[in-house]
């Protein structure tokens, strides 16, 4: 199926988030194949000797102590419940370790996320000229047939090299014990599957990484796209009410970081706070830098303690400078002699001349 070559922009984050909801995402089955693989090679390095002993020893019991056993259907019935019991003690620590491994596989590509509309039953799949499409008219099944074919390759390639290493071994077999022929074939071929084990590892990454890619270049937007998914967020009221939120968070926080340059706080004292800033040189009158009410006032006034800013009580002054002069505004000429006496106040407590010209 030809792509269309008017989707060439990135995909937005809501785009990608809906996919995810339909259970479309970047993955592949390579991963999880290479884990357990290597997994259970590691498990039966590590633990292989248990787990090929206990067997014999079950069979050994059982052989060396039926003949001696009353055969009943009660006998055979519990020889029956002890075999059970103890492969099932044997293969569940194995059983539960290729679980996790591939469940974490998966988890490592997809995270953990359950999708309802991905487990519907679509009419679509069962298409046969869609299903046809899909399978032969499409890029997807050549890059499979070729992954199989270097896949079997690699593999062979490998299994071959390690046989040419050990080919001399094989001749001095003959005469061997049992035990020592078993030990040197499953010495080979463990040295085969850990070679194969890394190079589906490898090949894992790599066909990772064009899953990725092949996914994220489906998922392509055009701009028409963009702009009616734009338009959409913006009619959303949950949407507007994020971005309004967001704004008003940022505002709150740019204004906090001019509390510091303030020259005073005046506090009613503990609803309300006003930050005041007065630059004779600049500016014509004193200027609000912040205001608030409730837990923003306390916040306005731990800053300017913590800074040195001086935090003044006067309840109606504090009021109306609250009410009625927004942030970044200069306070009105009626309210020059109240604000004048209040930092005339802070300048002579800290043996500075009061200020004037306004």
């Amino acid at each position: 199926m030809a792509k269309d070559p008017s989707k060439t922009e990135k995909p937005t984050s809501k785009k990608l988030s809906k996919s995810r909801e339909e259970g479309q995402v970047a993955k592949s089955q390579e991963v999880a194949s290479s884990f357990i693989l290597i997994a259970a090679l590691a498990f039966f390095f590590f633990a292989g000797g248990r787990f090929f002993d206990q067997p014999v020893d079950l069979m050994r019991y059982i052989f060396q102590y039926a003949l001696q056993l009353d055969i009943n259907p009660a006998t055979v019935y519990n020889l029956f419940l002890l075999t059970i019991r103890q492969m099932f003690y044997l293969l569940a620590p194995f059983l539960l370790l290729m679980m996790v491994v591939g469940l974490a596989a998966n988890l490592m590509q997809v995270g953990f996320k359950i999708t309802p509309k991905a487990m519907q039953p679509k009419l679509s799949k069962f298409n046969p000229i869609s299903g046809f499409k899909s399978k032969f008219l499409s890029l997807k099944p050549l890059v499979e047939l070729v992954k199989s074919c270097l896949k079997i390759g690699a593999l062979g390639y490998i299994a071959y090299s390690v046989y040419r290493q050990n080919f001399a071994g094989f001749f001095t077999l003959m005469n061997q014990p049992i035990g020592l022929i078993l030990n040197f074939i499953a010495k080979v071929s463990f040295q085969i599957l850990w070679r194969c084990g890394l190079l589906m590892l490898l090949l894992a990454i790599v066909d990772y990484m064009y899953q990725r890619w092949e996914f994220m270049d489906g998922q392509k937007m055009s701009k028409q796209d963009i702009k009616d998914e734009m338009k959409q967020q913006e009619g959303d009221p949950e949407v507007k009410a994020r971005i309004r939120s967001m704004q008003m968070s940022a505002a709150r926080q740019r204004m906090m970081q001019e509390v510091p340059k303030a020259d005073v706080v005046i506090t009613n004292p503990t609803h309300i706070a006003v930050a005041l800033r007065y630059d004779q040189e600049s500016s014509e009158a004193p200027e609000v830098v912040a205001k608030g009410a409730g837990l923003v006032a306390e916040k306005i006034k731990k800053i300017a303690r913590e800074h040195g800013i001086p935090v003044v009580e006067n309840k109606a002054l504090a009021r109306i400078l609250f009410k009625i002069v927004e942030i970044n505004q200069m306070i009105p000429e009626n309210l020059y002699q109240a604000v004048a006496e209040v930092l005339a106040y802070i300048y002579r407590r800290d043996g500075a001349s009061a200020a004037k010209g306004f």
